[in-house]
């Protein structure tokens, strides 16, 4: 009833998307609108009926966390419904609703879109994420013109009463963050609600902000309609037991008998349809075919033009007339100029900042943010460029073929990561780029990585174009902002539903990234990118390396006669290693660099071993044993090599990095040692 006035009076201001999502075990169905999936589908569902064929590839997913997407006709409108399908880490499917709403929006404008979030009086006030949701609503990168939020309070969590559950004395206090207001109204008042849902409507549909709907309500039978909350509520449920159905009360209230007659009859013959009902799915997507990780290790030609490479070059390093940047900024385009015209020394930064470029030059539209994200946390950026004078700012990517959607971000990385990742699951023609601060980061949005990145598409049929940065490096910092954790990236790998990559050189980042544009079908990317690197003229590139007929190499080898060993790394410790054995005048101790660690591009790993059947096989990484790549590579390194494979590492260790920066140095000096020819 409440969703019912809310969409209708969405409806009339105009909204022709909405898009719902929340409660764990919650649906949107037969709830008034009659929107959602047909009955019969969802009693075979919950009778253990598949969502879509067993032949598409996915895996689907329990009934109550499936979602639905279609029309409906609203007095006399066609809106498109999306409800989402959700996991059960509750209040997660609120940014990614959102995600999916700036999309629309950003294709029909924000007065298109409603979004409704569902949420559990628990669920809000205990939820971190929902905080996060209200913080960033109002900021322009995420802004989608307010979400209303509807709160089914039950006053209960599962069997935790609320004073033990938050100290505000209201579950939706949380949104006082934005100064919300907040709609407190009874669920066993159907005029009420009625009310409440079309005030909500009409706030949003004006002032474009949040507004949330408490509803102060029960669940007559506990919290999964099989539990038995007298065991630990008694009292309160003496009071609900005592209670007559809505149905019954509001029957008096108007004067009529509750009729049910028509409701048991479509039960009826929901049950019924439900016997024969059968799944009509998709055909096996592209993503999900049986060869997809061959796909993805196949090469795709991602270079360019070098005169057009050097025109954009001269573009993003040219600060307007009379512009006052700061001395030392003006000096890095001056030299990030000269690199892309000599075409020598092409840094990291700059290799990324010509794919943004090219991107937007070939009508993409490319949308890339964090925390920190346009200067860069390591001043290696200096997208936007700040006038020492009047504060003024100008973007270097400004004015190409296509605008770009840059921003800085708060310290935000749980909602918007799921906002991003939803949102470039509806802009396959966008690229769409998050940077976490550093990789550690994804400890906080570990659940949407687990539960929505690498699984989505298994789940629910979605694709993702997003790419996601992770700061990745043990430079001496201590424990914290030095770890992508790349075990628990590869242990979530299977199916080739994620790419993970920590590319070793400018030029295969940046045809790495160009590439998630170039393919047939959408894959989320994780690259693991360089803190040591960004400044070290080592790691350099020349720009033909990124022009004409060039792409991403999955694997880098190189060729050492009569070598006594082959070492397997990745990218920052390629280039130690390298200075360590030239500075010692070794001369038969080859490296063979895996730019992607997932999928595996077996044929070219095994085509870059074969000069060395006779040579010890190591696999070197800065991590501890514990950490890292090899307990997830050893085997499958040892499989394609047909031998075993020793692992060079620094000792286990419960932390991810020693604190002390010379302890620190000693430990790298070791794994350096040992990977080129000491003892392990």
């Amino acid at each position: 009833m409440l969703t019912d006035a809310v969409i209708r009076e969405g409806v009339a201001f105009g909204d022709r998307h909405v898009f719902a999502g929340g409660m764990h075990r919650g649906r949107f169905t037969q709830m008034g609108l009659n929107f959602g999936k047909p009955l019969a589908r969802l009693i075979a569902e919950a009778q253990g009926a598949p969502e879509f064929p067993a032949e598409t590839g996915g895996v689907s997913d329990v009934p109550y966390h499936l979602g639905y997407e279609g029309a409906a006709r609203i007095d006399g409108h066609e809106v498109a419904m999306w409800v989402s399908p959700h996991p059960s880490h509750l209040s997660v499917v609120g940014p990614v609703i959102q995600g999916r709403a700036r999309a629309i929006a950003e294709r029909e404008g924000r007065a298109a879109v409603l979004p409704v979030i569902y949420h559990t009086d628990a669920a809000i006030a205990g939820q971190g994420i929902n905080m996060e949701v209200f913080q960033i609503s109002g900021l322009n990168p995420f802004h989608i013109g307010g979400t209303i939020h509807l709160i089914l309070n039950n006053q209960i969590g599962f069997t935790t009463d609320p004073a033990d559950g938050r100290t505000a004395r209201n579950c939706s206090d949380v949104a006082k963050l934005v100064e919300a207001p907040v709609l407190h109204v009874n669920g066993d008042d159907p005029d009420a609600l009625i009310r409440a849902g079309r005030v909500a409507a009409a706030y949003r549909a004006e002032f474009g902000a949040d507004i949330v709907v408490d509803m102060s309500c029960y669940r007559r039978k506990g919290h999964n309609e099989i539990d038995e909350p007298r065991f630990t509520q008694p009292l309160w449920y003496r009071e609900v037991d005592a209670m007559p159905p809505l149905s019954e009360s509001y029957g008096r209230r108007i004067g009529r008998e509750a009729d049910v007659v028509d409701f048991v009859a479509a039960l009826d013959q929901g049950f019924e349809a439900a016997k024969t009902w059968a799944a009509n799915g998709p055909e096996r997507p592209l993503g999900l075919a049986p060869d997809i990780e061959a796909r993805m290790c196949a090469p795709v030609a991602t270079g360019i033009d070098l005169d057009r490479l050097r025109r954009l070059g001269r573009h993003i390093t040219a600060a307007p007339k009379d512009f006052a940047a700061h001395p030392r900024v003006a000096r890095f385009l001056d030299a990030r100029r000269a690199t892309i015209e000599t075409g020598e020394g092409i840094d990291w930064a700059t290799a990324e900042a010509l794919t943004f470029a090219s991107l937007a030059d070939d009508g993409v539209k490319v949308r890339f943010g964090g925390q920190d994200a346009l200067r860069g946390a390591f001043t290696q950026r200096h997208l936007t460029l700040h006038n020492q004078e009047t504060g003024a700012t100008y973007s270097v990517l400004d004015g190409l073929a296509t605008p770009l959607d840059l921003y800085n971000a708060p310290l935000v990385e749980h909602a918007i990561l799921a906002f991003e990742y939803d949102r470039s699951m509806l802009s396959r023609d966008r690229f769409s780029m998050w940077e976490a601060q550093f990789g550690d980061f994804l400890n906080v949005c570990q659940p949407v990585f687990d539960q929505i990145v690498a699984c989505a598409e298994d789940r629910w049929l979605f694709e993702s174009v997003l790419v996601i940065l992770l700061s990745h490096g043990l430079d001496g910092a201590g424990p914290d902002h030095v770890n992508a954790r790349p075990e628990r990236l590869l242990t979530a790998c299977a199916r080739g539903n994620i790419r993970v990559a920590n590319a070793s050189t400018p030029a295969n980042f940046f045809h790495l990234l160009r590439r998630q544009m170039a393919e047939e079908f959408h894959k989320p990317l994780v690259v693991l990118t360089p803190k040591a690197l960004l400044r070290n003229p080592v790691c350099a590139s020349r720009l033909d390396a990124i022009g004409p007929g060039t792409g991403f190499l999955t694997v880098i080898e190189e060729t050492v006669k009569n070598a006594r060993r082959a070492v397997l790394c990745t990218g920052k410790l390629y280039y130690y290693l390298t200075a360590a054995r030239q500075e010692r005048g070794i001369e038969d101790v080859a490296l063979i660099r895996l730019d992607q660690l997932y999928p595996l591009d077996e044929g070219a790993i095994a085509e870059a071993l074969a000069p060395y059947r006779k040579a010890e096989l190591v696999w070197a990484q800065e991590k501890p044993e514990n950490m890292g790549y090899f307990a997830w590579l050893d085997r499958r390194l040892e499989a394609i090599a047909g031998r075993p494979v020793r692992l060079v590492s620094r000792p286990r260790m419960a932390t991810s990095a020693t604190g002390p920066k010379k302890w620190n140095d000693a430990e790298f000096a070791a794994v350096i040692d040992a990977a080129l020819g000491g003892t392990a």
